[in-house]
């Protein structure tokens, strides 16, 4: 490396260095303390990278023409062609090279910041609401609850020794509330596996409880012989004399308690049976409650849980993390079916897992072929499941807090109402929204992949297409302006060899801000120009990415072409 490309790298990284630390001390300055709360220096370790590679070009070009004006050796310039053309080859690699980094910086550093950053904003939110949910539970006495959201606040702040304290406090609370007597009642005859059974096993059963004067067993076991044949005489007989036993003598309280479990266990298997599983669930739960030891009641609460996740979910499964939406304001066409739209608007995006999607606030409307609203409900919750989101939201403990979607206008166009199918993943959509409210978080390789998507979701892709050709050419004007600088910078040497002007030391200071104006006047006619393109003579991304490209080298020629005759021409 020579005197001058040293010279030139050393006034670069100068303003580099000083557009770094305005860009720290910009953020700390402007800290949302409300709204990153721990997260101080996520957000301003991301917001400061952020403000310094958006000023990137102007800092290079800075120090690029206060070295090559000020510090680079050389008299005037009388070149000869070839060692103009030698010239010129030297500065453009030193472009290309501040290019490229800029390029690296834009597509590889800016999203990692830009992701930080919000990072920051989320986890207050999620810590915050936390902090709040935790409160409310123990002033229900709900300690098992309190319990789980401090866990899940500790995971974000470890090092939070007050909250470890409250911890085992609520945990100590919560121990001694599950500490309570169990009343179990003698345990019923066995019910389990009652769909594997013939009609000879029911009735063989029913037989052998009659023989042993077990009414109650012969009861339930005729009637569910009866049930595959409804005009068995042997049953019928067995079924009448087993009632008329009892209700001839008179049962002990033990065999009453014994007889109520058993109808009431009978009563859960047919909710299962008839497909009610949500019936069930919360039929076999208050069973459960009653009698916590009982193995049959656990093992049909679990049947009855697993039929459920297929149709509905949970609220306490999105009660962690409803303050940190992984997307937001999220609007699309869902479907377009012989002659209806459907519309679907979601206000936010939430995550548990990995592949567990929730959605909070929902809203769709229909739209006919005539352009009238057919249907418009709402739904506060919902859960996907593969393409399918399912708003029939369950509260464990009572049914009636539950939720469904709500009509406001017309009926459900399919049934049931509660089950929605979805053409785009939750993934998509995620990507889909931040692309559109968060272009820079979206590395470029993934945006332009996202395009093919917004037809299908019938959004205008021509914000994103223009958001997405700027960012492409942002490397190229880069170099442009890189080598134009540098070019300029060389001739103002020549121009002014003895001393400069005594005001250019005094502008010194105020270079970066003056060549931004320039530069954005630049950026935005070149802005102009590509909304034309898009949206005016209606090219595609690629063909309108080719022609900012040929553009580009159209200029990076010029540019090349002004150097070389400025270089070669002779003083007079």
């Amino acid at each position: 490396m020579d005197r001058d490309t040293r010279s030139m790298v050393l006034a670069i990284l100068g303003f580099l260095g000083i557009g770094a630390l305005y860009g720290f001390l910009s953020a700390y300055f402007s800290l949302p303390v409300l709204r990153v709360g721990e997260y101080k220096s996520l957000w301003i370790f991301g917001t400061a990278i952020e403000t310094f590679v958006t000023h990137f070009i102007t800092l290079v070009a800075a120090g690029m023409i206060l070295a090559t004006s000020l510090w680079v050796e050389g008299a005037s310039l009388q070149y000869s062609t070839a060692e103009a053309l030698q010239q010129i080859r030297r500065l453009f690699f030193l472009s290309l090279a501040i290019a490229c980094s800029y390029g690296i910086l834009q597509e590889g550093v800016l999203p990692w910041a830009v992701q930080m950053k919000q990072s920051a904003i989320r986890k207050t939110q999620v810590a915050n609401e936390l902090k709040d949910k935790v409160a409310s539970a123990e002033r229900a006495k709900e300690y098992s609850t309190a319990r789980i959201y401090l866990e899940y606040y500790l995971t974000l702040f470890p090092q939070d020794d007050s909250a470890r304290l409250r911890l085992d406090k609520i945990m100590e609370k919560d121990r001694k509330q599950q500490e309570k007597p169990s009343t179990e009642p003698p345990e019923s005859p066995s019910i389990l596996k009652l769909k594997e059974l013939s009609f000879q096993d029911l009735q063989e059963k029913a037989k052998q409880y009659y023989q042993i004067q077990d009414f109650v067993s012969t009861e339930h076991f005729a009637l569910m012989a009866l049930k595959l044949k409804p005009n068995h005489p042997e049953m019928l007989r067995l079924l009448a004399a087993s009632q008329n036993a009892l209700s001839r003598i008179r049962l002990t309280p033990e065999q009453e308690a014994r007889r109520s479990l058993f109808q009431a266990k009978q009563q859960g298997y047919e909710y299962l049976k008839q497909g009610d599983s949500i019936s069930a669930y919360y039929h076999f739960q208050d069973l459960a409650k009653q009698h916590p030891k009982d193995s049959e009641i656990a093992k049909y609460l679990q049947l009855a849980y697993e039929e459920v996740k297929k149709k509905a979910f949970f609220q306490d499964e999105i009660s962690l993390v409803t303050g940190s939406p992984l997307a937001s304001d999220v609007f699309f066409k869902n479907s377009h079916r012989e002659g209806m739209e459907e519309f679907l608007y979601f206000s936010k995006i939430v995550a548990t897992g990995p592949n567990s999607y929730y959605v909070l606030e929902i809203e769709g409307i229909g739209i006919d072929s005539k352009g009238k609203v057919a249907y418009q409900f709402k739904a506060p919750f919902g859960k996907f499941v593969d393409h399918t989101l399912l708003m029939h939201c369950l509260n464990r403990k009572d049914p009636k807090l539950s939720s469904k979607p709500t009509y406001i206008h017309g009926d459900p166009p399919v049934e049931p109402s509660t089950i929605l199918p979805i053409k785009l993943s939750p993934q998509d959509l995620v990507s889909l929204a931040r692309l559109i409210h968060s272009p820079q978080e979206t590395p470029f390789a993934t945006a332009v992949s996202l395009l093919e998507i917004f037809p299908l979701a019938g959004i205008e892709p021509m914000p994103a297409v223009h958001s997405l050709l700027m960012r492409f050419q942002g490397p190229f004007t880069c170099l442009n302006v890189s080598l134009l600088v540098l070019i300029l910078g060389r001739l103002l040497k020549s121009k002014y060899y003895n001393r400069p002007p005594v005001i250019t030391y005094l502008l010194i200071p105020f270079l970066p801000v003056l060549l931004t104006i320039p530069l954005s006047f630049y950026e935005y006619e070149l802005s102009v120009f590509v909304s034309i393109l898009i949206d005016k003579v209606g090219v595609g991304f690629l063909t309108a990415g080719a022609i900012l490209l040929g553009i580009q080298g159209f200029i990076l020629l010029s540019i090349l072409f002004y150097g070389v005759q400025s270089f070669t021409r002779e003083t007079p």
